[in-house]
């Protein structure tokens, strides 16, 4: 892996494994809006009526949910028009993943682009997560993280029998108001526990680089403090391939924190509602999770760089009862409008809850694709569903 100190750039990751079944991809040109693209908001097709990203809301004011195209620097706030390399035109898809159980509202969507740089090619992949599984909002201010009763609430109903002082009573280590969400969303969970397995292939479908990525770690070396360790610290791990072949990388979170200079929001992220509304003290911090990475095309070979795609979705915690979600992909499903014209995005509003209901194979049940698998957190592997285990 390449120094910072030598290049100017560094690394972070992406959440990344392969797939089973080949990806449906289209033009990569998602917006930035704060909210998805609806079918009242019509807008010409792409080229050969290919789909357009879908835009999850929470992307700030900086231009960090512009398309992959728009040339971002992976050490700046967002959009800056002076990316690590020139996009080539042409080279731009994206592809949707979807839960087992529901087809139509993506639970992450997946960029890539072929970058020119001064003196090579670069790959770039950008992964994006559906802010209704994980979010940056954390503490006081997290949002959709579960009920609102706090430690030391009142139980419904009043005073209960038995209720009153009792022998030992009182205020103890960690004792207090507990965060809100599913377990509590901290700031301290995202630091130093979740983690990214990233493979990419090259034009021959051969495996060629499988690292884990840190997301987040302490790093006094940053201005606020912390910031993702990529390959080599934290929860990073390099599992085959060489580690100078990631060029640079970047998160969602280690932007916010540094390159927007938010790195005083290490208890409570910036407060918003439920719509990801941009916060007039924080207008450039972005809500969702995103994992941007750029790989060197030479690391491929004769062969060239075939893909980056992803097989599950993981954050520890989630908002779903599994931290650990499986995904299928799939068409990215424009909407027809009147005039013929689609929409980019997703059947469904991406933002609400990806997940569903329909029933398939219990865990332990025989299957041949992961979509034979009833649990939203079972991978088919060996012909039967299981769940998946991510490694600490």
């Amino acid at each position: 892996m390449r120094s910072f100190a030598l290049t100017g750039w560094f690394c972070g990751g992406l959440l990344s494994l392969a797939a089973v079944g080949s990806a449906c991809t289209g033009q990569s040109t998602g917006t930035g809006g704060s909210r998805v693209v609806s079918g009242e908001d019509c807008v010409p097709s792409g080229e050969e009526g290919s789909a357009q990203a879908p835009s999850f809301p929470g992307s700030g004011m900086s231009g960090a949910g512009d398309p992959i195209t728009a040339d971002l620097d992976p050490l700046s706030c967002g959009g800056s028009g002076r990316g690590l390399g020139v996009p080539v035109d042409g080279t731009a898809q994206v592809d949707c993943y979807y839960t087992n159980s529901n087809p139509t509202t993506p639970m992450a969507f997946v960029e890539r682009v072929v970058e020119t740089a001064a003196s090579e090619e670069l790959v770039h992949v950008r992964l994006t997560l559906n802010p209704a599984f994980v979010d940056n909002t954390y503490g006081e201010t997290a949002i959709g993280w579960g009920g609102d009763q706090q430690s030391g609430d009142p139980q419904p109903g009043g005073p209960q029998p038995g209720d009153g002082p009792k022998p030992g009573d009182g205020p103890k280590p960690g004792d207090g108001p507990k965060p809100k969400g599913h377990g509590g969303h901290t700031f301290k969970d995202l630091v130093g526990s979740d983690k990214a397995q990233f493979q990419m292939t090259d034009g021959k479908g051969e495996l060629v680089l499988d690292f884990y990525v840190d997301y987040l770690s302490e790093d006094e070396a940053r201005p606020s403090g912390y910031g993702s360790l990529g390959v080599i610290g934290g929860e990073g791990k390099m599992l085959l391939g060489d580690a100078g072949a990631v060029v640079a990388a970047t998160t969602s979170l280690d932007r916010d924190l540094n390159a927007c200079g938010y790195g005083a929001y290490v208890v409570d992220s910036p407060e918003t509602d439920e719509g990801y509304t941009p916060n007039s003290e924080t207008p450039d911090w972005d809500y969702r999770v995103v994992y941007d990475v750029w790989v060197s095309a030479s690391a491929f070979g004769a062969a060239g760089f075939g893909g980056a795609t992803i097989s599950y979705v993981h954050a520890s915690p989630s908002k779903y009862p599994s931290d650990t979600v499986t995904v299928t992909p799939g068409p990215c499903i424009p909407t027809t409008c009147d005039d013929g014209s689609t929409t980019g995005g997703s059947d469904g509003n991406p933002g609400e809850d990806p997940g569903g209901n329909d029933e398939c194979k219990s865990s332990g049940g025989e299957c041949t694709a992961n979509t034979d698998c009833c649990s939203d957190s079972d991978v088919c592997l060996g012909g039967v569903c299981q769940t998946i285990e991510i490694p600490h």
